[in-house]
């Protein structure tokens, strides 16, 4: 008799910032919407593009394109909420959200995080300013274009 082995699945939000296809997971995302308004602060490192208020609360907006080294300006079209704690949460900005996917755990467990290509000093600033941000960034994921296709939703998922 040959066993079968469930693979245990995991809901992801997918999202774009430049060129890459990221993936963050369902548990953490409150909501997506229009950028709102982001007041800038001085001394902030570059990621942050500033602090929004979403449904009353102040969120930090951290600009991903930027927190994976991209080069030039993102347009932003979407802000994703995520929720840090019980009480904290931030936004992340990207180029489009894709949608939600369910993908296997353990090739999510393969994957490489979002902070993968992130410079050194990037990851301090973000564990100085955030333990609790590094942790759900870490969790975040690249997706490679062959577990794209591997969703059946075409080369570029568009």
């Amino acid at each position: 008799m040959t066993a079968r082995l469930a693979h245990a699945l995991s809901p992801v939000l997918v999202f774009r910032a430049h060129s890459n296809l990221c993936a963050v997971p369902l548990s953490c995302v409150l909501e997506t919407m229009r950028p709102l308004p982001t007041e800038a602060f001085k001394d902030m490192p570059g990621f942050v593009r500033g602090l929004s208020i979403i449904r009353g609360s102040p969120f930090p907006v951290v600009d991903v394109g930027a927190l994976l080294g991209t080069n030039g300006l993102m347009s932003v079209t979407r802000f994703i909420a995520l929720r840090i704690s019980e009480t904290r949460g931030i936004a992340l900005a990207v180029d489009e959200v894709v949608g939600v996917r369910e993908l296997d755990t353990s090739l999510l467990q393969r994957m490489p995080s979002l902070l993968h290509g992130a410079d050194s000093g990037t990851v301090a600033a973000i564990g100085t300013l955030d333990g609790e941000l590094l942790v759900i960034l870490q969790e975040g994921k690249m997706l490679s274009e062959d577990v794209w296709q591997s969703l059946g939703v075409g080369g570029n998922g568009r």
